[in-house]
């Protein structure tokens, strides 16, 4: 079962795209409770290596969380933004933040004009037109507290378990962190070749830390493993829904970056077949992973993922037992990697 203090701890933690030192320390701290010695490199990328020699899968999950990054403190100390990933602004008006510092966190609440005064004709909200109320009075105030330009933001930790399910933010990708460590937990190991485990930094900008990871690893085969889009919710279409709540994994075939190897996806399915583990095909045309950067490095490319509905914003939701049947297929992945 959902071992939820872990991932609450690691769904919590404030760790935007290129700031997420604090998820890495509560991942090294596990890993090297586990008996690993965690290897960091200079862009900030975690990971252990499993068995030795070639052939070599890499299991990939982010670090990094949607957020944002203040652009210009206002005389009256309210922090203009700039988004760090895929972030919506409709909806973000009145939703707890976090603006990370060198003295800690700084609450703040997401404001913006009312609608009743933006004027009939008002275009959709965007990030650029929100900003952050932190409760001070002057640009003096904000900086007193540590805010300043460049100061990276997050939504406020909010984790809860009600039931079969977890609510939070950051489950893409905390909740993929979470699984490859479960999956560690185990002691899985491979039975030929090696398999390194990793955690990257900066997938929500672009790919960033897995594609410096595929260029220095050179893998033959690549995995990423997400928190993905669950969209099986009112006013979408059967066949626009990406992934279900409730079916377990989904093995990705194509997204955006990246068309699946037919031989490893095929691999993964028939490892999920013969231990029973229910599962379910993914094809999501525009949204990509970090299966994309290890793709144009020449690794042979699938995903594994935990349906998340809501994600990219202040709260979304999972089911435990699509988490827990994700961790029982990597466990068997970590086993047997190879076609």
């Amino acid at each position: 079962m959902v071992e939820t203090s872990l991932l609450s701890k690691l769904a919590n933690a404030p760790a935007p795209s290129g700031f997420e030192n604090r998820v890495r320390e509560i991942i090294a701290e596990e890993l090297e409770e586990l008996g690993y010695e965690p290897v960091t490199d200079s862009l900030g990328n975690l990971y252990v290596v499993l068995g030795e020699g070639r052939p070599s899968l890499v299991l990939a999950a982010h670090m990094d969380e949607v957020g944002f990054i203040v652009t210009h403190v206002t005389e009256d100390g309210f922090l203009r933004v700039a988004p760090l990933g895929g972030v919506v602004a409709e909806g973000l008006p009145g939703q707890e933040v976090v603006v990370l510092t060198d003295e800690g966190l700084v609450e703040g609440v997401i404001g913006a004009t009312p609608p009743h005064l933006r004027g009939a004709t008002q275009k959709e909200l965007t990030v650029e037109e929100i900003f952050i109320d932190i409760g001070v009075l002057s640009r003096e105030e904000a900086r007193s507290k540590g805010v300043d330009v460049g100061s990276p933001v997050t939504f406020a930790g909010n984790f809860k378990e009600r039931g079969d399910a977890v609510i939070s933010k950051a489950l893409d990708d905390r909740v993929g962190c979470y699984a490859l460590l479960e999956a560690l937990r185990s002691g899985a190991t491979p039975k030929k070749g090696s398999v390194v485990v990793a955690f990257t930094v900066q997938e929500e900008v672009g790919l960033r830390g897995s594609s410096a990871l595929a260029k220095a690893l050179e893998p033959n085969f690549a995995v990423a493993v997400e928190g993905t889009i669950a969209n099986d919710t009112p006013g979408t279409p059967p066949e626009k829904v990406v992934t279900r709540l409730g079916r377990g994994p989904a093995v990705r075939l194509m997204d955006k970056s990246m068309i699946a190897s037919m031989e490893l996806y095929k691999h993964i399915k028939a490892l999920a077949e013969s231990k029973s583990i229910p599962y379910q095909v993914q094809i999501s045309p525009y949204s990509g992973t970090d299966a994309g950067s290890f793709a144009v490095h020449g690794a042979a490319v699938s995903a594994v993922s935990v349906p998340v509905r809501y994600i990219h914003s202040p709260a979304s939701l999972a089911l435990k037992k699509d988490v827990d049947a994700t961790v029982e297929l990597l466990k068997a992945l970590i086993e047997e990697p190879f076609p």
